[in-house]
């Protein structure tokens, strides 16, 4: 075993320290980062930028390894990033123009491309099995699509009363843009999606345009939305109540997580995750940082500061001993549970 690999070895005793490693002052692109991803062996973390550029940095060293696109003026950003979670060499990117890619990090090497028309993408993740992944953004829909031959599968329509003179289910699909969505880590065929509608949608991505369920609230607005023991962690723009866990049997809130924020300016929380145990982080533009929370007692366990700059995005990996925090003006950290 490496000193790089002991370093990163999950500890099996609660944390109950986050404590920062790195301070990254990334200057890829002026307009900030916007998404994150690290690899499920936490040796690669990937870097998503607002001119479309996606680089490797080496999360024990901070030093940028590898170009993985180069981006460009003209370009629009990497909203999000997902691994493979069998295989660190093929990732997966989305951004605002539609383009969905296919790399693989360790390389550099675009596997595939393809463009989704006349749409913004927000966000994507890739089933536990490693067999599907799936996209959604601003015109509503869920695109399903095969990891093998990147082939469309399905596609789960969005809500859609004004053409097909129907009056509105809750089971219906999405009626505004998507931010989140996720993958149940143990059921294949069911995800969870959130945006701007208020709304939670539980699907069966072998489905057309019905929902399972629906959880009513949480106001998404990036990738606030995480899966873990059958608990659905939600992080809402909103001032107040703005972290919460649901339990997805019941399809209920199960517990307000007390956030810390100012009376001033409220919540506000673009990012959320599960980490160990019964530990979460997350983070947005009420606190301009991420908060590393014990949501059994509400104890916060650390805090990575952005400086004025809202967190736009927050990755873990190896049950959240490895974490990254980013944002505005290419702010990145990134930490560690002890």
């Amino acid at each position: 075993m490496t000193a790089r690999s002991k370093d990163l070895v999950v500890r099996k005793e609660l944390p109950t320290q986050a404590k920062l490693r790195l301070k990254v002052p990334l200057t890829r692109d002026s307009q900030g980062i916007y998404s994150l991803a690290v690899s499920p062996d936490g040796q690669q973390l990937i870097v998503g930028f607002g001119n479309g550029a996606i680089q490797a940095v080496d999360p024990m060293s901070g030093k940028a390894v590898r170009d993985v696109f180069s981006g460009g003026v003209s370009r629009q950003a990497t909203t999000a990033l997902c691994f493979h979670p069998m295989d660190n060499s093929y990732l997966v990117s989305v951004g605002a123009e539609g383009i969905v890619g296919v790399y693989n990090p360790l390389t550099g090497a675009c596997l595939h491309t393809f463009t989704e028309e006349d749409n913004q993408l927000y966000t994507v993740d890739i089933s536990a099995d490693g067999a599907t992944f799936a996209t959604a953004g601003r015109n509503r829909g869920i695109r399903i699509y095969d990891t093998r031959n990147n082939h469309l599968i399905n596609v789960l329509e969005p809500a859609d009363h004004v053409t097909s003179g129907k009056e509105l289910k809750p089971i219906d699909g999405h009626t505004r843009r998507i931010y989140a969505l996720r993958f149940h880590p143990q059921e294949r065929h069911i995800f969870v999606s959130g945006g701007w509608d208020d709304s939670i949608k539980i699907w069966d991505k072998r489905m057309s345009n019905e929902a399972r369920k629906v959880l009513n609230g949480p106001h998404i607005c990036g990738p606030g939305i995480d899966i873990k023991n059958n608990k659905i962690l939600t992080g809402s723009w909103v001032a107040r109540n703005a972290l919460q866990i649901w339990d997805f049997r019941k399809s209920s809130v199960e517990k307000n997580v007390a956030f810390p924020s100012s009376i001033d300016h409220g919540e506000f929380i673009y990012a959320a995750r599960y980490c160990t145990g019964d530990t979460v982080i997350a983070g947005g533009s009420g606190t301009n940082s991420a908060q590393v929370i014990n949501i059994k007692n509400d104890t916060v366990l650390g805090e990575f500061n952005l400086e004025q700059h809202p967190v736009h995005t927050v990755a873990t990996a190896l049950d959240g001993q490895q974490i990254a925090v980013a944002g505005d003006h290419g702010n990145l950290q990134v930490g560690y549970l002890v």
